[in-house]
C-alpha cells in the first residue's frame, strides 16, 4: 500500500548530460526529494545543471560516491554515469540497500550483469532501468494495438535505431572507446532492442548479426544488422525480425517500428492491410490513449491506411525523454514495495541479446543461441 506521507530521499551521481532529466523528474514528482549530488567538481557540475534549467540549491555535493552510500537519508541512487562504471556502482548500491535508478546499458559484459543480478536478488531493492521509449506514447500505443490483437497473429517485426553522434553529444569522450561504449547496440541501440521486446511481447531466441565501422572516432563497429527469430510461443514457425543500430547514417535521428500480423501491419505511424480493411471507427473508439488520435491516409500509390498522430520517439536529445514516467512508477513501486515493469532483471534480457549479436557480428555472422 502506498505510504503518501513518505518523501523518498534521492542521491545522484553522475552530474552530466542525462542527470538534469533524471533531477526534474525527480523534483516534479512529490514524494521524493533530492538531498545529495556526486560528481568530480562541484562548480562544472552546477554549472551544468544550470544550463539545463536545473537548480538544486540544498543538494550536498560529494566528490565520494560511498558518501552516497553511506548516508541514512538516502533512499534512491541515480546513477547517471559513463556506462564503464555502471556495474560496480549499481552492486554497491544494492549492497547499501538503495533503490536504484540505473542508465542503459546496465552492464558491458556477462560478468557485470551477472553481478548487478545477484546483488539485486540479495539486497531485495527495488529498481528501474532507463529504457524509457516505454512511457513514450507511441511505444505505448504500439505494444497495445499488438496486445489486442488489431494486427492478429505477429508474422514479422523489424526496429532501428539510427542516429548521427559525433563529437558534439558532451560524452563523445568516453562513449566512443571499446572501455566504455563498446559497441553502438550497448552504447545506443539497446533502445531499440529493447523496444522490439517490449512491443512484440516476444523472447530473442537466435540471432545472427554482421557489422562494420565507417564514422571516424569509434574505436568499435559504428552499425550492426540483426536477424533474429523470436519465440511465438505456438506449436508454429518463429517470428522473424530485425534490428538496426547505427550512428554512420546521414539523416536526423530515427526510430523505426514495424510489426507485421497476419490481419494488418504497423509501420511507423501507419496502419496498413491488404485483404480487410482495419475499422476506423472501432480503433477510436477502443484506443485508451488520450494523447492518441487517428485519421484515413492513403500511401504514395494510394492504398489506403490510418494515421495517427501522437508524440513520436523522434530525438536523440535526452531533453525530449519522457523520464518523468520512469520515475514515477519507481516511486510509487518502492512506497508500494513491488518491482518495477523495468526492473534490472527484465533489462537483463534485452542486455543479453545486445551482447550477442555483437558476438555473432565479431565471428562474421555466425548464429548465437541467446
Amino acid at each position: 500500500m502506498t505510504k503518501p506521507d513518505r518523501v523518498l530521499g534521492v542521491g545522484l551521481v553522475g552530474v552530466g548530460w542525462v542527470a538534469a532529466q533524471h533531477l526534474q523528474a525527480f523534483q516534479s514528482n512529490p514524494q521524493a526529494r533530492i538531498v545529495a549530488l556526486c560528481g568530480r567538481n562541484e562548480a562544472r557540475a552546477r554549472a551544468r545543471l544550470s544550463k539545463a534549467g536545473v537548480s538544486v540549491p540544498d543538494a550536498r555535493f560529494t566528490t565520494r560516491y560511498r558518501d552516497l552510500l553511506n548516508a541514512p537519508d538516502i533512499d534512491i541512487i541515480s546513477i547517471a554515469t559513463p556506462n564503464h562504471l555502471h556495474a560496480d556502482q549499481a552492486v554497491a548500491a544494492a549492497r547499501a540497500g538503495k533503490h536504484l535508478l540505473l542508465e542503459k546499458p546496465t552492464g558491458l559484459d556477462h560478468a557485470e550483469l551477472k553481478r548487478i543480478r545477484d546483488a539485486v536478488a540479495r539486497s531485495g531493492i527495488r529498481t528501474i532501468v532507463s529504457f524509457e521509449l516505454h512511457y513514450n506514447p507511441y511505444l505505448r500505443f504500439a505494444k497495445w494495438l499488438r496486445e489486442e490483437g488489431w494486427l492478429g497473429r505477429l508474422v514479422f517485426a523489424r526496429f532501428q535505431y539510427l542516429s548521427r553522434v559525433t563529437d558534439w553529444y558532451s560524452g563523445w569522450s568516453w562513449v566512443r572507446t571499446t572501455r566504455s561504449g563498446r559497441s553502438h547496440l550497448l552504447a545506443a541501440g539497446c533502445h531499440a532492442v529493447d523496444a522490439l521486446r517490449w512491443c512484440t511481447g516476444l523472447e530473442v531466441m537466435e540471432l545472427s548479426a554482421f557489422h562494420t565501422k565507417i564514422t571516424r572516432g569509434y574505436q568499435w563497429p559504428t552499425s550492426i544488422v540483426v536477424n533474429l527469430t523470436m519465440d511465438s510461443g505456438r506449436k508454429t514457425a518463429p517470428v522473424l525480425a530485425q534490428l538496426t543500430s547505427s550512428t554512420d547514417l546521414q539523416l536526423p535521428y530515427t526510430f523505426g517500428v514495424e510489426m507485421m500480423g497476419d490481419r494488418a501491419s504497423l509501420r511507423d505511424d501507419l496502419i496498413l492491410w491488404n485483404d480487410s480493411p482495419v475499422d476506423l471507427a472501432a480503433l477510436r473508439r477502443a484506443c485508451p490513449f488520450d494523447d492518441v488520435t487517428f485519421h484515413k491516409a492513403t500511401t504514395a500509390t494510394g492504398a489506403p491506411a490510418i494515421r495517427i498522430e501522437t508524440v513520436m520517439p523522434g530525438s536523440a536529445d535526452v531533453a525530449h525523454h519522457p523520464f518523468q514516467g520512469e520515475v514515477d512508477e519507481l516511486v510509487t513501486c518502492i512506497l508500494e514495495d513491488r518491482d518495477t515493469h523495468l526492473n534490472v532483471l527484465d533489462a537483463d534480457r534485452t542486455m543479453r541479446v545486445c551482447l550477442a549479436a555483437d558476438r555473432s557480428a565479431a565471428r562474421g555472422g555466425r548464429p548465437v543461441r541467446v
